[in-house]
């Protein structure tokens, strides 16, 4: 048996208590760590959460009610004014645009020039834009687009037949050469016509975005959302004031004035009739306000030779019979009376014009000249049933007291297309139209087949102006005189009507239903 000696046992056992006491702060640290691990790995995610949630609440989050929801994001092939609402200008950029009055504006062209015989137009483009993916957008990247949409026919693609040649002599200059003057081209290119695609773009349109514009799509539910994020691409003068911009389309705007008292939406934009007599019962928590859009409401005539409506004192007769303030009234407050073929968003526009006042005395005189025998009995009225019952009715009825006897029918968007647009079988019918819809009266082809040799000399010259000035006062004429010779009644303008908190900075009123800038928004 071996024997420690004393002192070495208790070196020994003094030697193990200080290693214990070395040993017990680390252990401490050890098991601290693990539990600051665990609380970080509970707690981080939240604050993560809430590092996002204010990062978001810095930049802004404006919550948007609208009425439209897009069946696609493809602004080259989706016409619904809902994607041009969300997407135009926030994520695709045109050459040009238009302000809220209808005035075309700088965009990626700075400015731009015409030549003394209106053949060539000059725009020279702001340098340092780039498209999501960084790539540049230059006046290369504008005359592939222009391409596109001629090859491709994307919508409204026959308005590039007058182009004779488009030339890039360098990235920041565009030059394109006309067949014939228009003086019309930088408004054709402050539309989708004027978007700058992206030509190495690999992306689903349909759902996602390659633009070039102050915001991206983050995100898109068909029929229930869309989110915009800011770019962080973006370098043109129209910076997002908001981090983003989140569009609910959910049961097609039902209650929404309601969620904008109660805070869950901001704005809720270009409101039914139903939801802007709703908003009257809710109380307080919002504010209504009206704009002004482009479209019409045209109660179209067909001027064929073969129809009674050819005559123009029978068309006289409708223009006198149609009290067009009583449809704006109806429409509550969504709409006003239409004095002439031009709004107030158009440079043609005239406030003292306002001709063909309603008289149904002279409307019933000058209808007494056309037995209604003479027209099988009565007026057809045949329009798309996506317009509603009651305007049908309330036409039938105004003419009605006239004694000019009016059936209405109305069609599905395909049987309309076919019956009114391509076989002209019709008298009457309803169309909406913008103002550059103006010019389809100086088309003997268009759907009412009006076919007026002084209208279409008019309207070259319309084209043919060679300032702003020119063009503002020969488009004036030319309405004026469509009017007088009754191509078509013209009803009403619609009026959409917004309601906002008091939250909301920099909201326009005008064209909320096609053209919502929402770079300018705020609602901290």
């Amino acid at each position: 048996m071996v024997h420690t000696p004393p002192c070495t046992l208790r070196a020994r056992i003094k030697a193990m208590k200080e290693t214990r006491k070395r040993l017990k702060p680390s252990l401490v640290f050890v098991i601290a760590l693990v539990v600051l691990s665990l609380i970080a790995a509970l707690i981080w995610p939240v604050v993560n959460r809430w590092q996002h949630t204010k990062a978001e609440e810095a930049g802004g989050t404006v919550r948007i009610g609208a009425r439209q929801a897009p069946a696609s994001l493809d602004i080259r092939t989706e016409t619904s004014k809902a994607v041009s609402q969300a997407l135009l200008g926030n994520v695709y950029q045109t050459v040009v645009s238009l302000d809220e009055h209808g005035k075309v504006t700088p965009g990626l062209a700075t400015s731009w020039e015409h030549s003394s015989d209106g053949l060539t137009y000059t725009f020279q483009l702001r340098s340092g834009e780039t498209f999501e993916d960084g790539s540049p957008v230059d006046s290369s990247a504008v005359l592939w687009s222009m391409q596109q949409v001629i090859e491709n026919k994307y919508p409204g693609y026959e308005t590039f037949d007058n182009l004779a040649k488009v030339t890039n002599p360098s990235g920041s200059e565009l030059v394109i050469d006309l067949k014939s003057p228009d003086s019309r081209l930088p408004y054709q290119l402050a539309t989708r016509l004027g978007i700058v695609y992206n030509r190495g773009a690999k992306v689903d349109y349909s759902r996602q975005s390659a633009g070039s514009g102050p915001y991206v799509v983050d995100s898109f539910k068909p029929g229930e959302e869309l989110v915009l994020s800011k770019s962080k691409s973006y370098q043109g003068p129209h910076k997002a004031k908001s981090a983003k911009i989140i569009f609910s389309y959910a049961d097609q705007s039902k209650d929404q004035v309601q969620q904008v008292a109660s805070g869950k939406l901001d704005l809720a934009v270009d409101l039914s009739a139903q939801e802007a007599v709703a908003a009257k019962g809710i109380g307080s928590g919002f504010t209504l306000s009206t704009g002004l859009s482009d479209e019409n409401l045209v109660l179209a005539i067909n001027n064929s030779q073969s129809a009674i409506t050819s005559d123009d004192r029978f068309r006289q007769a409708i223009r006198y019979g149609i009290d067009r303030q009583a449809i704006a009234n109806s429409a509550e407050g969504t709409a006003k009376a239409l004095t002439g073929p031009l709004n107030e968003l158009s440079v043609g526009y005239d406030a003292n014009y306002a001709p063909f006042q309603y008289d149904v005395n002279k409307a019933s005189s000058l209808a007494s000249y056309f037995n209604p025998s003479f027209y099988g009995g009565h007026l057809r009225l045949v329009y798309e049933d996506s317009l509603g019952q009651a305007i049908g009715d309330e036409i039938r009825d105004q003419l009605g007291k006239a004694n000019i006897p009016v059936e209405v029918t109305m069609l599905n968007h395909d049987d309309f297309q076919d019956r009114v647009v391509n076989k002209h079988d019709y008298e009457l019918t309803l169309l909406t139209m913008s103002n550059a819809d103006v010019d389809q009266f100086a088309n003997p082809s268009s759907t009412m087949l009006f076919d007026d040799p002084e209208c279409q000399q008019l309207f070259r010259m319309v084209t043919g102006a060679k300032s702003d000035d020119d063009f503002a006062a020969q488009l004036k004429q030319y309405a004026q005189t469509i009017s007088e010779k009754c191509a078509s009644a013209w009803l009403t303008q619609k009026t959409p009507i917004n309601a906002s908190s008091s939250k909301v900075k920099g909201f326009v009123d005008n064209m909320s239903d096609s053209y919502l800038p929402a770079w300018n928004l705020t609602a901290n």
